[in-house]
């Protein structure tokens, strides 16, 4: 649909040239005595009839108080509306509800002051769709200058709208690369910034520069010079589309192209829509640079590239569009005075966090190709036979020297680079790989629980993975549960719901983690096939000294007995708090008090000694 525009009154010569003749003929007619003029709405002259159906332009004919009295033909096949739908209605009939009453005053102000209004003006088909029409309506008035018709002619000419959208792209995106320009990214970068005082989030700014790009120019002339600037846009662009740190998921397709404007020569800026944390930024730094890993070959020749980059963040280091221009700027000249073919944040604090971050992502690599990590089993105790019913898988990874790296510094990370599809790959089939294990060696059916994060859960080769992983031990699919939270649910509720269903036609079993800190919904939750909801420890922590915690825990219980699902209570550190939990009736309970996560060879031993008890 053709982007609105400012209404005025700017002529396309041509067109109104033709129209003012129209309008010329029509009035004489309109004007002259009855036995000679056309008698609209009773006998009209055939040849005039003629005239009007056969113009490529609408024509309406109204009287003195704005009642249709005739449409041509070609206003009813533009319109869609049929002349007994529109004969004794007013020109309201077609209004798009785009303009405001004041604009409509002043229109008809115009049209009885000075005889005549001309300009463009947005109206609806019948179907509801909008349209920008040429309008030119005029005034006929009689010997005795009293107004007796009003004469509307009118043209959506698809040459006006092409022009319109013409002047539009030449406005707003670069005629050699087709990316936005610099206008259109400072639009753009206010309005992130908006996205991110509502959404608490922040919003990143990359200005990209080509290194020694005039000394190309100079050796192989502007032919070369520009066909390159286009390779480089179309891979860049390329880049930005892999990554899902530009942009919400909401409207990607249509951001995207927005995200990513040449602001000038060989200039380039990338907006970080929505970022969790300012190093994140550096993730997309170095996929941008990936694109100059290959050669460029332009009219023939084939040319090496590189790019430098410098980073600012939103509102860290500035509050304004004007200001994050130039610290990012202001970081891209340190990278060019130290080298080029690198990025940096204008922030120093930022490049230190940055280089922590690199460091550990080329750990994390060597430790997915390695497998060096490790699994941890939480206990989880039915609150009712008082045993130990399963247990909760979660990720270690162990140190050298014996300390481990937080789940929360590496999952992230692993998140960002795509190795969490690995790493969950191998947690599903290692964890039911020792459950099986487990239950064969003590003789019980104990039930493992598995977290899926976010990219893992849309994942299409998950279904296969599982399905694998269940083939391969044997093991009862329902003694297998995969927990996801809410905010999981809640971003695809229709895609996530399809995913679900998938999994339980598997036999496995769903948990809905983190319950209460998110979305939690009734009018969503009643729909999820879910069999467990973990109240978060947020809720538990404070229920000693909390009563509004003890009835917020009684509250989502009988919102879990309600949808016949187990209600398990996170985070239990000491027997007040089992036993408050108990009393409000919840199924299990999962907490320090319990156990820790520990391996499975300890886990293993302590359940053949029988060392779990309520004591």
């Amino acid at each position: 649909m053709t982007k609105n525009k400012s209404v005025g009154s700017k002529a396309f010569s041509n067109e109104t040239l033709e129209i003012d003749a129209m309008e010329q003929t029509l009035s004489k007619y309109l004007q002259a005595p009855e036995s000679k003029g056309l008698r609209v709405g009773d006998d009209k002259t055939p040849l005039l009839q003629y005239v009007m159906d056969q113009a490529d332009f609408s024509v309406m004919i109204t009287d003195a108080n704005q009642k249709i009295l005739y449409v041509n033909q070609t206003y009813k096949q533009l319109t869609g509306f049929s002349a007994e739908e529109v004969i004794g209605q007013t020109p309201k009939i077609n209004q798009s509800g785009r303009h405001s009453q004041s604009f409509y005053d002043k229109l008809w102000q115009e049209v009885n002051q000075k005889g005549r209004w001309q300009g463009q003006i947005w109206d609806c088909y019948k179907d509801g769709n909008f349209y920008l029409k040429r309008l030119s309506i005029q005034a006929i008035r009689n010997d005795k200058g009293d107004v007796t018709h009003y004469l509307g002619i009118f043209t959506d000419s698809p040459k006006n709208q092409r022009t319109e959208e013409e002047l539009d792209r030449l406005t707003h995106y670069d005629p050699l690369t087709q990316l936005p320009n610099r206008i259109l990214f400072r639009n753009r970068l206010g309005h992130e910034f908006n996205i991110s005082n509502r959404h608490d989030s922040k919003t990143g700014l990359l200005v990209l520069n080509l290194d020694r790009f005039r000394m190309i120019n100079d050796a192989f002339g502007f032919v070369v010079g520009d066909e390159l600037l286009i390779q480089v846009a179309k891979r860049l662009r390329s880049k930005v589309r892999s990554t899902d740190l530009l942009a919400r998921q909401e409207d990607r397709s249509e951001r995207d192209s927005d995200l990513i404007s040449r602001i000038g020569g060989d200039d380039f800026s990338f907006i970080l829509s929505e970022l969790r944390e300012p190093e994140d930024a550096n993730v997309v730094a170095r996929r941008l640079l990936e694109v100059f890993k290959d050669p460029f070959v332009a009219n023939g020749e084939e040319v090496f590239l590189s790019g430098s980059i410098g980073i600012a963040v939103y509102p860290e280091n500035a509050t304004n569009e004007n200001d994050l221009m130039r610290c990012a700027e202001s970081a891209l000249e340190r990278v060019r005075s130290e080298g080029k073919g690198g990025y940096r944040f204008f922030s120093e604090s930022m490049n230190q966090r940055s280089a922590e971050r690199v460091r550990l992502e080329a750990k994390l690599h060597k430790a997915t190709q390695g497998q060096e990590f490790e699994l941890h089993y939480q206990p989880k105790f039915d609150l009712k036979s008082h045993e130990v019913v399963g247990v909760e898988a979660l990720l270690r990874w162990p140190q050298e020297d014996g300390s481990h790296i937080s789940p929360l510094s590496f999952i992230p990370l692993a998140e960002d680079t795509g190795l969490i599809k690995p790493i969950g790959s191998w947690i599903i089939e290692q964890a039911i790989q020792d459950i099986h294990q487990l239950n064969q060696s003590l003789g019980k059916r104990l039930q493992i629980a598995i977290n899926l994060s976010a990219r893992q859960f849309v994942k299409p080769e998950l279904l296969q993975t599982i399905r694998q992983a269940l083939e391969s031990t044997g093991i009862a699919p329902e003694l297998v549960e995969f927990e996801i939270t809410e905010s999981m649910l809640i971003d695809k509720t229709d895609q996530a719901f399809l995913i679900m269903k998938k999994l339980r036609a598997l036999g496995v079993k769903l948990a809905i983690d983190d319950f209460g800190t998110g979305y939690s919904s009734l009018s969503y939750l009643k729909n999820f096939p879910v069999n467990t909801m973990k109240i978060d420890r947020s809720f538990i922590s404070p229920l000693e000294y909390d009563a509004q915690s003890i009835e917020m825990v009684k509250a989502l219980v009988l919102l879990g007995k309600a949808l016949h699902v187990k209600v398990v209570a996170e985070g239990i550190e000491d027997r007040e708090q089992l036993n408050l939990v108990t009393e409000s009736g919840c199924d299990l309970a999962q907490g320090f008090y319990i156990d820790k996560p520990i391996p499975l060879e300890l886990l293993q031993e302590r359940l053949s000694q029988n060392l779990y008890s309520p004591a």
